[in-house]
């Protein structure tokens, strides 16, 4: 076995590779395996070497910057595939990932390098994975003895200490090779890899398979999902079915470790096989590795099991891999340079840390200070929604202590006796030591060293800033303490929290102290990286709380001690430190002065943004510019929808109306007539009764009579007839009438 760089090759070595560096072909420079790759490959052996590749798209634009970041010299086209091949024939070091890779470019390369005819040494790598081995026969072996230890006390804890150990595949080796059944999805990559170790008899040329186990780091692929919603404190986790399944895993560095390993050999030592397992010392089940993320990352919480159907189809197949695998012996090796020899669990912070850093994830630390009723309330809400996502971490002291005292344990009962007591007296506090615990102890959790927090108004003095965001500098030759376990607070204390605090030594008494002290040191893992100082007069500020635009003290009277004891913190007339001064003086972190009074809440919030983004603008998963843009024209879309709906829907509305009212009018109108008419025929029944009479009286008998002599004799002219008998007997009616 060789050592690890940057130890010099032997002469025989260095012929073979060339000077003054090797020629690396790597296909895929910008996968995930390829930058990998590309970091560890471009200056091995204490040279820069010459690194040549493929993209994964040949037409994407724009990736010039990125190609000089992985130190490649020149982009590889597959559209001549004559320069192609003799670019790839050109170099000592012939790396192709069948994750990013396509699988017939693969077939053609492996082809062509069995007929082709090589002018030097050529080492072919195909990087596989151990999904090759997914349905391999597996004989169970029971747990037993130092190997099993530590897994039966897991098991005892999860299963309520029974003690049993639970059967496990027996470790697959290389010595298994020719047993391995793949997946039905990685059955070309199992002919690939027997394609690539068909090479093996082919002169000037020595070809390497490694099977990776299941790769993370550098940002991630298969557990991103994982990550991202431990960063972002989504419960979104699942386990799939059973999970007690064992996850060959491997970091992607420690398959670039290898692969620049394998190909710079001594040639004295022990000769690398052509097929290697490339996995971690860690025995891992799934569930130890989600519940690992989520412990170190995110808030606890009971994991579901799902269904393998219901689980994402693009990481069900690693998931649900069942395997143990020795790795290959030139990684056994104490020289071989592990980056992750334990595994993802064990190193979960520097994993963590790597993918922050290739996701582009930064915490967001924030502090605001302010007077009561400044509106700082108001501005860390908004802060807090535009870059600290669902659930933010923003709180008060307030808002801290309220949760310890009702966090439900014996010590939070304690906590809430001693807060009780402690307010019964005027201006009474709890000390600053239990004020600094409660405060660091939440800037410490998960999801603030992760996503950030934005904390207002505390600290609110320069004692408390020191004591909060300060920790105690290691002296020279010891290491650093872990955080002490909470401890039990003596009930004295709440005899000193009453004690106003000692005035301030004199200059000379100080300097002498301060050489004996031990030496303090900004701690960067909870100070903020922002700092935001609002300004308000103190009449303003009270007509903001009481006019309800401002959160503050209820009262006239609490609200003047809560302004007097904020303007003795950081309007001292002595010149003596306040809170400001610490960050400016001793973090070394500019703050940010609002004029509350001078500008509006819209105006402060976005200086706030500018002063945030100065320094380069958050990822974070946060939605762009551009996408809030168009979120907010849709909003302005569906809103101005429902207004046209509403106004369409009131149109309609008066519009029936007017009709009722109308068909309302013409029914009233047909009954008026109707009415009229009616005593119009009464009138004129009215009117007709003395006519009648008359004429019943004085024209019907002798009319009558005379219609019935033209009856009975029927004359030839009937009226001649007629008017000669009324003529006739005109004088009958004359004398009636008389």
């Amino acid at each position: 076995e060789t050592s690890a760089p940057p130890l010099s090759p032997p002469a025989a070595s260095r012929a073979r590779i060339g000077r003054p560096g090797m020629r690396i072909f790597v296909n895929n420079v910008d996968s995930y395996v390829g930058r990998a790759l590309c970091a560890d490959l471009r200056s091995a052996l204490g040279q820069e070497n010459r690194l040549l590749g493929t993209l994964t798209d040949d037409s994407a634009e724009g990736m010039a910057e990125l190609v000089q970041s992985l130190s490649v010299r020149r982009v590889v086209k597959r559209s001549d595939r004559k320069r192609y091949f003799e670019d790839l024939l050109s170099c000592s070091l012939v790396v192709f990932d069948l994750h990013s890779a396509d699988m017939e470019e693969v077939e053609q390369v492996v082809k062509h390098l069995k007929i082709a005819t090589l002018a030097h040494d050529v080492t072919f790598v195909l990087v596989s994975s151990v999904n090759v081995w997914a349905k391999t026969k597996k004989t169970l072996e029971t747990v037993d003895g130092e190997d099993g230890e530590e897994e039966e006390e897991e098991a005892d804890d999860e299963n309520g200490g029974s003690g049993k150990a639970k059967d496990r595949p027996k470790p697959l080796s290389v010595a298994d090779l020719d047993g391995r059944v793949p997946s039905e999805a990685f059955e070309t990559w199992k002919y690939l890899e027997t394609l690539a170790l068909s090479l093996v008899s082919k002169e000037r040329l020595r070809p390497h398979v490694i099977a990776a186990g299941i790769l993370y780091g550098n940002g991630e692929t298969t557990f991103n999902e994982l990550f991202k919603a431990a960063w972002l404190t989504q419960s979104t986790h699942a386990i799939i079915h059973p999970g007690d399944n064992y996850l060959p895993c491997v970091h992607v560095r420690d398959v670039a470790r290898l692969v620049k390993t394998v190909h710079v050999r001594d040639p004295a030592a022990p000769a690398v096989g052509p097929y290697l397992i490339a996995v971690d010392r860690s025995r891992l089940t799934q569930a130890d590795i989600v519940k690992g993320i989520i412990s170190h990352m995110s808030k606890q919480w009971d994991v579901p099991t799902i269904q393998p159907e219901k689980a994402d189809p693009s990481v069900r197949d690693a998931l649900t891999l069942d395997l143990i695998m020795e790795p290959a012996p030139v990684m056994a090796s104490s020289s071989f340079p592990w980056w992750s020899r334990d595994g993802i669990v064990a190193n979960l912070e520097q994993v963590a840390a790597e993918f922050c850093k290739w996701r582009n994830l930064r915490p967001v630390k924030m502090l605001v200070l302010g007077p009561p009723g400044s509106g700082a309330e108001k501005l860390c809400e908004r802060v807090a929604e535009r870059y600290l996502h669902a659930d933010p971490p923003h709180f008060t002291f307030e808002d801290i202590l309220e949760q310890a005292m009702s966090a439900g344990t014996s010590a939070a009962e304690k906590l809430r006796a001693k807060v009780t007591r402690i307010r019964a007296k005027p201006g009474g506090k709890l000390p600053l030591r239990i004020r600094t615990k409660l405060v660091h102890k939440r800037l410490s959790s998960n999801v603030c060293r992760y996503r950030g927090y934005v904390l207002e108004g505390y600290p609110s003095t320069f004692e408390e800033a020191d004591a909060l965001f300060t920790e105690l500098v290691p002296a020279e030759g010891e290491e650093e303490e872990p955080p002490a376990e909470e401890e039990e607070e003596e009930e004295g204390d709440d005899e000193k929290a009453d004690e106003p605090p000692p005035p301030p030594p004199e200059e000379e008494e100080e300097d002498e102290e301060d050489e004996g002290k031990p030496k303090r040191r900004v701690n960067a893992a909870v100070a903020p990286e922002f700092v935001v100082a609002l300004k308000s007069a103190a009449d303003t500020c009270k007509a903001r709380i009481f006019s309800g635009t401002a959160r503050g003290p209820a009262t006239e009277e609490e609200f003047r001690v809560a302004t007097a004891e904020f303007q003795r913190a950081n309007f001292t007339q002595d010149g003596s430190l306040v809170t400001t001064d610490f960050f400016t003086e001793t973090a070394d972190t500019h703050v940010l002065q609002l004029d509350m009074d001078a500008m509006s809440e819209e105006e402060a919030f976005q200086a706030i943004r500018v002063h945030m983004e100065s320094r380069g603008q958050f990822f974070n998963y946060l939605r762009s510019e551009e996408e809030r843009c168009r979120e907010r024209a849709a909003q302005l879309q569906v809103e101005e929808q429902r207004a046209d709906e509403t106004r369409d829907a009131a149109r309609r509305e008066r519009e029936a109306e007017e009709q009722r009212l109308r068909s309302q009018q013409t029914a009233e109108e047909a009954g008026r007539k109707q009415v009229i008419a009616e005593n119009e025929s009464k009138h004129l029944d009215a009117e007709t009764h003395p006519l009648r009479r008359y004429l019943l009286a004085n024209v019907v008998p002798t009319l009558t009579e005379g219609l019935s002599d033209v009856c009975r004799e029927q004359p030839e002219d009937p009226i001649e007839f007629l008017a000669e008998y009324l003529f006739a007997h005109a004088h009958e009616a004359a004398g009636s009438m008389g």
